[in-house]
């Protein structure tokens, strides 16, 4: 309702005094804003061959590229997915993308 009363004041105070609050909408302060909340735990990492999507998986934000490579090298979606191609190549952008080239 804060953000809306810059918008639409009148809407904004009405659904302000619903949710049963004092003093009006256009007095309350911002919300603050807690920065341990904003720090993402984990991330989706894309596991392709030949770009084309085979697993997402969960990482910490922080890993490096060689464990990603390891983790997506030793997933059984990619392992089935390469069968017994040569694999002549692996991009990996850590911590979001691993795609291998066969």
């Amino acid at each position: 309702a804060i953000s809306l009363s810059l918008i639409a004041p009148f809407t904004a105070e009405e659904m302000w005094e619903k949710l049963g609050h004092q003093p009006s909408v256009a007095r309350a302060g911002w919300p603050k804003i807690d920065e341990t909340l904003l720090v993402a735990e984990k991330v989706i990492a894309l596991l392709q061959v030949n770009g084309k999507i085979k697993d997402r998986i969960e990482v910490a934000p922080g890993i490096d590229e060689a464990a990603l490579r390891e983790i997506a090298l030793a997933n059984p979606a990619m392992i089935e997915a390469i069968g017994q191609m040569t694999v002549k190549n692996v991009i990996v952008r850590a911590p979001k993308l691993v795609n291998v080239v066969v």
